[in-house]
């Protein structure tokens, strides 16, 4: 197996657009992405790309405090 070198890799995240949304309410939200649906639980959070917010869905769960960006 090859090592895989970064001249190999075809997108790197920049750090500062990455954020970790997470479910701090007692619901379980199933969101409706455009890479399809994500299930994301009471107490749980997930590392995303800050382009998230700008889903419907998504910032509107954010704005009633619903959902909630946190600090890496």
């Amino acid at each position: 197996m090859s090592k895989r070198s970064y001249d190999d890799i075809t997108w790197l995240e920049d750090p500062k657009d990455v954020i970790v949304l997470a479910n701090p309410s007692e619901r379980n939200y199933i969101l409706e992405l455009p890479t399809g649906q994500y299930r994301l639980d009471s107490g749980r959070r997930m590392r995303t790309l800050r382009s998230i917010l700008d889903i419907g869905q998504i910032s509107e769960l954010v704005s009633r405090g619903q959902l909630v960006v946190e600090d890496k």
